[in-house]
């Protein structure tokens, strides 16, 4: 009897899926034999499509990044808001993504970056500079914040983007951890506080003025 072909599978359905299999188990966690299985691809076909296991890492990066980092970015891109309800939308789509019974907990970049899970060093750096363009999307916004004076003119906007970059990972930590919307929430509200905002916003209602710590 003569075989039956085999099931074509959509690409951009398997990448989905060995995106979601090295976000939970790993670079080096996760094998050929994972990810042909988590695709529904054979690795003849797995190679053709996306080639070998490190090219397939560095392009299920990307595709975390677009997918999961662009929504995210463009809101601080757009600064549609104050910069505290931009910042606060900002962290709160970490938590809510490091939250999702959906999909691995913890962020994918963030959990590369602590485990060290790279294949070869291209791997890293290619996660550092997803972290860096991370980093210069949060720049921009307080940049644009100060320029809308929301925030003081003499602010130290690497200082005051160090701390919100640290507030980012921070969450994907503590979400990878077991920490609840609810905790995170807090912690988000807590760590905007500490940031130096001018007058007293209705961002910020039952604030006192002077309650911001991070200052030059």
């Amino acid at each position: 009897m003569a075989r039956g072909r085999p099931r074509k599978v959509d690409l951009k359905d398997a990448l989905q899926s060995v995106m979601i299999a090295f976000w939970q188990n790993g670079y080096s966690g996760t094998s050929m034999n994972d990810l042909a299985e988590a695709s529904g691809m054979a690795k003849p076909g797995l190679y053709a499509a996306f080639g070998d296991k490190e090219t397939i890492f560095e392009k299920a990066l990307l595709h975390y990044f677009e997918t999961f980092g662009g929504p995210v970015f463009a809101r601080l891109h757009a600064a549609q808001k104050h910069v505290i309800e931009d910042l606060r939308d900002f962290l709160g789509a970490v938590a809510e993504l490091t939250t999702d019974r959906n999909t691995p907990s913890g962020c994918f970049l963030v959990n590369a970056l602590v485990d060290c899970t790279y294949g070869v060093q291209r791997h890293r750096e290619l996660v550092e500079g997803l972290r860096d363009s991370r980093f210069t999307a949060i720049k921009e916004r307080l940049f644009k914040a100060v320029s809308a004076g929301e925030m003081p003119a003499d602010m130290d906007v690497d200082r005051v983007a160090t701390f919100v970059d640290g507030q980012f990972s921070a969450i994907a930590v503590l979400g990878r951890s077991g920490s609840t919307e609810a905790d995170l929430s807090t912690f988000i509200e807590t760590g905007l506080r500490a940031l130096p905002v001018c007058g007293n916003p209705q961002v910020f209602a039952d604030a006192e003025p002077g309650d911001t710590i991070l200052r030059q």
